[in-house]
């Protein structure tokens, strides 16, 4: 079982990382796809090449596979292979998967949890060896993969290790004790409630105003149910549009209807969600819905499963992980959206990354003031800067609030000789009475700006949330939703 400091630094890390290189994550290619493929494929772990002998990585239906013996003995894992079942065990994980089945088992601590593979293990009919999909073998024992295109290299980054050599290095106590703090939220029931305001502008046209409400309740953290409000005034943004169209604002009675409905009464939404069956349906009301075509008492379904299947996640890993808020998953996912596109500086950055947060969120890195303890963190490279402070409120040697603040900037050339910059800033805390606070800004000057603000409190709740629909209800799922919208 991994420590508490092991899973608190996972989760701070989880953190820092994502803010650090999350612009990366667009560029990844999750499925390790190979395009064209290649007639030789290299391996390198760690930032060290290896050596194959007798079997060779191969490409085959834009999958890359590697030698199944080879490639976990190399991460240190000890193997075995009985008739068509495979194994691998390494610091208490044991992999299990079948030949020529998608399906494996991951099994740590006596639990054992599915994994899904869109490719499946198979024998190569000439050297009869075994071969097995790098992503997901790779990912199994947490490495992070990526794919060096100009030099058709499989890069595999080892960060346990590496949060492991972080941990020997330094002490946590106050992560483990915002980990014990944020555990009380996963567990039980809480009653939510917010108010929340923005606005956007987009190429100087608006703004966009919006206000809404938002009363919920949560158990365990993988139940939900909520109800909203959401209202808009496109006025302002629907004006300037036409100025910048040159064309004058003529809006129909029935146009001027929509929009002075979802100023005044807006859109009614409901949420109601089990996470760990892996549904969610929403349910929208209000005349202005109705106007657009949307009819009412209508439930969309979301397949949370296939959704998150679709950006390259393992759904039900993920889930298991927040049961036990092991970040390790999380941390895993975080630091895929680092560039580990380039076999020369891949393990380098995720070294680096790890190293410094490790730094940053470790003991003594936290400076008091009063009640209070603050880290910060600071990262310029490439046209990016970061600014990242956390502070912990302590009283009796326990966190009792906490407030999260980031700031970046990220500078691209626009491809005339001059540069489009992206600035986001965001602040996130609660306090002692569970009052909580968040500001969001983002400007892609002179694109777009957007803010947002939202208030809210936690407070203990008796009553578990409705997870299941009307009975009688209609049920659409999403992609159909879409489909609609989209004429197909």
């Amino acid at each position: 079982m991994k420590s508490m400091s092991s899973r608190a630094l996972a989760l701070a890390l989880s953190l820092t990382v994502l803010s650090a290189c999350g612009s990366a994550l667009a560029a990844e290619d999750d499925t390790m796809l190979i395009s064209p493929a290649p007639s030789g494929i290299a391996v390198q772990l760690n930032g060290e090449a290896l050596t194959f002998t007798d079997a060779v990585p191969v490409a085959q239906d834009g999958r890359t596979f590697l030698p199944f013996r080879a490639v976990f003995e190399a991460m240190g894992a000890e193997v075995s292979n009985e008739g068509n079942t495979i194994t691998a065990v390494r610091d208490g994980k044991t992999l299990t998967m079948t030949i020529g089945s998608t399906e494996a088992t991951l099994t740590e601590g006596g639990a054992s949890s599915a994994i899904t593979m869109d490719v499946a293990p198979y024998v190569d009919s000439t050297t009869w060896r075994t071969y097995v999909p790098v992503r997901f073998a790779a990912q199994a024992f947490g490495c992070a993969v990526g794919w060096d295109q100009d030099n058709q290299t499989a890069v595999i980054v080892d960060t346990e290790k590496l949060l492991d050599a972080a941990l020997a290095e330094h002490q946590f106590t106050y992560m483990e004790k915002y980990l014990a703090y944020n555990q009380q939220f996963q567990e039980g029931i809480w009653d939510i409630s917010a108010q929340f305001d923005g606005s956007a502008t987009m190429f100087g046209a608006g703004p966009l105003s919006f206000q809404g409400s938002m009363d919920g309740t949560t158990a365990d953290s993988l139940q939900m149910a909520a109800a909203m409000n959401l209202k808009m005034d496109l006025t302002a943004f629907l004006d300037a549009m036409s100025q910048v169209a040159g064309q004058a604002s003529e809006l129909t009675a029935e146009d001027q209807a929509l929009l002075d409905a979802l100023k005044s009464e807006g859109m009614d939404m409901e949420i109601r969600a089990d996470m760990e069956k892996g549904v969610m349906y929403l349910t929208m009301g209000g005349s202005a819905l109705e106007t657009l075509g949307l009819p009412a008492d209508t439930w969309y379904s979301f397949d949370m499963a296939s959704m998150y299947g679709q950006m390259g996640l393992d759904y039900t890993a993920l889930i298991d992980a927040s049961k036990t808020m092991d970040a390790s998953a999380l941390l895993q996912t975080a630091l895929q959206s680092a560039d580990l596109s380039d076999k020369d500086t891949a393990y380098a950055t995720v070294s680096a990354l790890v190293n410094g947060a490790a730094k940053v969120l470790a003991d003594d890195s936290f400076v008091k003031s009063g009640d209070n303890y603050t880290t910060t963190y600071a990262l310029e490279e490439d046209g990016t800067k970061v600014t990242l402070s956390f502070t912990l409120t302590m009283q009796s040697d326990k966190v009792v609030g906490y407030e999260l603040s980031m700031d970046s900037s990220t500078s691209v050339d626009d491809g005339e000789g001059g540069q489009i910059t992206t600035t986001t800033a965001m602040k996130a805390g609660m306090d002692a009475e569970n009052h909580m606070t968040a500001t969001v800004s983002m400007g892609m000057d002179p694109l777009m700006d957007l803010s947002l603000n939202i208030t809210g409190d936690y407070a203990a709740g008796d009553q578990t949330p409705e997870t299941e629909l009307p009975a009688g209800a209609t049920v659409v799922p999403y992609e159909q939703l879409i489909a609609g919208a989209l004429g197909g």
